[in-house]
This record gives C-alpha cells, sequence and structure tokens, in this order.
C-alpha cells in the first residue's frame, strides 16, 4: 500500500466505525438483540481495519526514519573518509588515510562503508565479493605514506632506462 492509501483506509475505516457507532448510540429499544450484535461485529471489524491500517503506516513512517538515519550517517561518514588507492579510509588527526580499508566499490555504488578483509593474496569485500589486489590496498597507509614522505626526493637512476649512455646521451 502506498502511504496515502493507507492513511484513506484508516479514515474510511474510522468513518465506518463512527458512523456504526452512532447508529447503536440512536438506535430505539426496537432494535432487536441480533441487528445489535450485527452492528457491533460491524463496529469491530472497523475497528480491526483501522487498527491494521495504522499499524501499516507506523511501519512505513519506520522505514522512512530508519532510511533517513542511515542517509544522515553516511553524508557525515562521507566527509570523514577518503580515497587512497583502491579504497576508502578513515584519516587520522593529521588527515593521512589509516585504519582498515573500505570497499570503493560499495562506497561508490551505494555510500555503504563495508570492510574488506584480508584471505591472501587479495583483500575481499564480504558484501559485493570484488577483490583488491593487496598491493592496491594496504592494510596501513599510513605507515606506508609516511615512508614515501620521508624518503629523499632523488632523480632516477639513469640506469633504469637502459644501458645509461642512451640516458645520459638524450639529456
Amino acid at each position: 500500500m502506498t502511504d496515502l492509501g493507507s492513511i484513506s483506509t484508516i479514515l474510511s475505516s474510522v468513518k465506518a466505525a463512527t458512523d456504526i457507532a452512532k447508529l447503536i448510540k440512536d438506535a430505539d429499544l426496537s432494535l432487536e438483540k441480533a441487528e445489535m450484535k450485527l452492528q457491533v461485529a460491524e463496529l469491530i471489524s472497523s475497528l480491526a481495519d483501522a487498527k491494521i491500517a495504522v499499524a501499516e503506516v507506523n511501519d512505513i513512517i519506520k522505514e522512512k526514519d530508519d532510511r533517513i538515519k542511515e542517509l544522515e550517517h553516511a553524508f557525515a561518514f562521507k566527509s570523514k573518509i577518503a580515497r587512497y588507492m583502491d579504497a576508502y579510509y578513515e584519516p587520522n588527526e593529521e588527515g593521512i588515510p589509516s585504519g582498515a580499508p573500505y570497499c570503493s566499490n560499495c562506497w561508490e555504488a551505494s555510500n555503504r562503508a563495508i570492510h574488506l578483509y584480508y584471505l591472501h593474496p587479495h583483500q575481499i569485500c564480504t558484501h559485493c565479493k570484488t577483490k583488491y589486489a593487496n598491493y592496491r590496498v594496504p592494510m596501513n597507509p599510513e605507515n606506508e605514506i609516511k615512508k614515501k614522505a620521508e624518503q629523499p626526493h632523488s632523480r632516477r637512476s639513469p640506469m633504469l632506462f637502459g644501458s645509461g649512455l642512451e640516458s645520459v646521451l638524450s639529456i
């Protein structure tokens, strides 16, 4: 049922119950016992329908409230995480990605922060089953980033590109 459909069901059930209650109240003593029981049964049925419809609306409202909380949490969490290589991480107080990695597929597709688990030689998402190569998803990116920052920035050795002489001559 839709939200408006549930509300209209509630209102019609309550109106029917009110009408039946008015009939019972306004009835003469001439109303036979069988008719009175029938109208009371209809009243109880209308009230039961209204109660069921109210429960359905309450369920819909609870689902919407849960979804709102989920989106608020995702929105707040979105400002806290950052991508590093193939995964997302929470930054430490220095702003450097640290901690356990989150699945980038789940985060980008549905804003779900799902931790990856290590299964040699990969890390795997328990939700979407995406596999990530370990070298692309470090378990502790903070240490890796700090090591890179501490290394001196030197020029590449010409030997990396060939015999060395060719690299020197091309400069």
